[in-house]
């Protein structure tokens, strides 16, 4: 059987020992029981909830290291959202925000 070069769980525990924070600490903050800490160290794939909160707690984004070992790219754009009360904008400044949104969508079209 191959190995996996790529092993999520210890990138977690790595990255967990460089920020020296105890392991009650951590697994209060991930809302898990001390003991399944080590079971996550150990698991070479882990529930994107899960890996949402420990990359929160540990200030780091694992999902981005999944996709670079993986050769995966973002396959989406995220969307502007955007709120502006045309009402209180003078003529102006509603022209120059409409030719901003426009030009940063037509140069997101075109990559």
């Amino acid at each position: 059987m191959e190995e996996e070069k790529f092993h999520l769980g210890h990138r977690i525990k790595s990255v967990f020992e460089q920020r020296q924070m105890t392991i009650s600490e951590f697994a209060r903050q991930i809302h898990c029981e001390r003991t399944n800490v080590y079971t996550i160290f150990n698991r070479s794939a882990i529930d994107t909830n899960l890996l949402a909160r420990i990359s929160k707690v540990l200030d780091y984004n694992f999902f981005s290291d999944v996709m670079d070992e993986y050769g995966l790219t973002c396959m989406f754009s995220p969307q502007l959202n955007i709120h502006v009360d045309l009402n209180r904008c003078t003529r102006e400044e509603a022209e120059d925000l409409i030719k901003s949104v426009s030009k940063a969508l037509s140069q997101d079209q075109a990559s």
